[in-house]
């Protein structure tokens, strides 16, 4: 399952374009990649970024957090930049 905050939802379709509503296919990618965001992570909670496929944007970078074992919490998403598309494709070579 997927939540995330209504104002940040909405502040994340002005501002990028992306909408968490339909960004869930990203985690069916095999090629993801998950990275630990070490940065911006607290004692209280640990964020991961993804950078996948989908099929509304194609390929996205997402914020999330883990809310129990089957909740994903989204916190931002944009269209993928320049250094996460090279990441992207670098992950798909090794798999």
């Amino acid at each position: 399952m997927f939540v995330w905050k209504e104002s940040k939802r909405e502040e994340v379709i002005k501002e990028h374009l992306v909408d968490f509503a339909k960004i869930g296919d990203i985690f069916d990618d095999p090629f993801a990649v998950y990275i630990e965001d070490y940065e911006h992570s607290t004692e209280i909670e640990t964020r991961f970024n993804i950078i996948g496929i989908t099929a509304q944007y194609g390929l996205t970078f997402a914020v999330f957090i883990y809310e129990g074992e089957s909740v994903i919490h989204f916190i931002t998403a944009r269209r993928a930049e320049s250094w996460m598309v090279k990441e992207y494709e670098e992950n798909r070579k090794r798999l």
